[in-house]
């Protein structure tokens, strides 16, 4: 199918699904149905992290490697993108490079904003003493504006909409409160708790760019911070606390590797009985990992793959049952 008319029916099946079609199913002769979760693919590359052209360079082809990997796998029923898609500004440059790479995926996929996707200026502003250039954010104007754009771009049925899969119900959320890097707006908030009352039957996936506050190990100054988290924090535990069991909120930003201690400590992961934050690494590194989430009809199961060893790691599954 030529790349035109995929996105053409992916934009109505979206448009299906979000008006109350028919749930997906599991494929023929399989028990289970299994999204890939990329999260922080800063393409085409963070430069102010690696200034050096050649780790560029290694990052780049890793990438490269990594989409070669996930396309030969034949049991892929579709990617979500977690966020912060582009690089650092979100500019019309760095999102054609996010078009090149993304059309050369052979599932269908479906994306949040990160913060480098809206919340900056599309070039770098000099410092006062006008030595430096720096990330400026934008206006609340250009922010809607960007994310407006974001809609358009991934063929979205709304700034934040719902799919059905078997029984779990998936919220694609998104930072449309515009004023801390990842925030919720208050429409957003009471869409989300009606979400929340209506679907009983089985476990809600939340996928988010910012993870919920206090679900890592405060590891560095930036974890667990208002910037660093899902805004607003006390809200969205107070809405959370009324989910059904085997619930997950899905995340990216915060970059954190499956080496570090927290990453899958369902002790620490946990917000509340019936909810867990699942957290998922940048591909823009030198070592890339990958979760993938298989939901089978009394279970949900995560898995993460490491890209260079070629290898699932098993001490990191997961199993959530409901």
């Amino acid at each position: 199918m030529k790349r035109r008319d995929f996105l053409k029916s992916t934009v109505a099946f979206l448009g299906w699904f979000a008006m109350g079609g028919m749930p997906l199913g599991f494929a023929e002769g399989r028990d289970y149905y299994h999204i890939l979760l990329i999260s922080d693919l800063h393409l085409p590359v963070r430069v102010k992290k690696f200034p050096d052209k050649e780790a560029q360079a290694d990052i780049l082809a890793k990438k490269q490697s990594l989409l070669k990997t996930v396309n030969a796998w034949a049991d892929v029923d579709e990617v979500a993108l977690l966020g912060d898609l582009a690089a650092r500004y979100g500019n019309e440059k760095e999102f054609r490079v996010v078009d090149d790479y993304l059309g050369q995926l052979q599932f269908p996929y479906y994306a949040v904003a990160g913060n480098h996707d809206y919340a900056y200026k599309d070039e770098p502003v000099e410092t006062k003493k006008g030595k430096k250039h720096k990330l400026a954010a934008g206006t609340l104007a250009e922010k809607k504006a960007k994310l407006a754009a974001f809609q358009k771009r991934y063929h979205l049925p709304g700034a934040y909409y719902a799919r059905d899969v078997g029984r779990c119900r998936l919220l694609y959320l998104s930072p449309d409160g515009c004023h801390s890097s990842v925030e919720i707006s208050d429409e957003q908030l009471v869409w989300l708790k009606k979400e929340i009352a209506s679907h009983r039957n089985g476990p809600i996936l939340f996928f988010f760019h910012g993870p919920l506050m206090g679900t890592l190990r405060t590891y560095s100054k930036k974890i667990n911070t208002v910037a660093a988290t899902a805004q607003p924090s006390q809200k969205l535990l107070e809405i959370l606390s009324a989910v059904p069991p085997g619930s997950l909120w899905i995340s990216g930003h915060t970059h954190t590797p499956p080496t570090n201690d927290s990453y899958a400590d369902i002790r620490v992961n946990r917000i509340n009985e019936n909810l867990v934050n699942i957290h998922n690494p940048t591909i823009d590194a030198r070592h890339l990992y990958t979760n993938s989430l298989y939901i089978y009809k009394d279970r949900i199961v995560i898995r993460t793959y490491d890209y260079n060893t070629g290898v699932w790691l098993d001490a990191l599954e997961r199993t959530f049952s409901f």
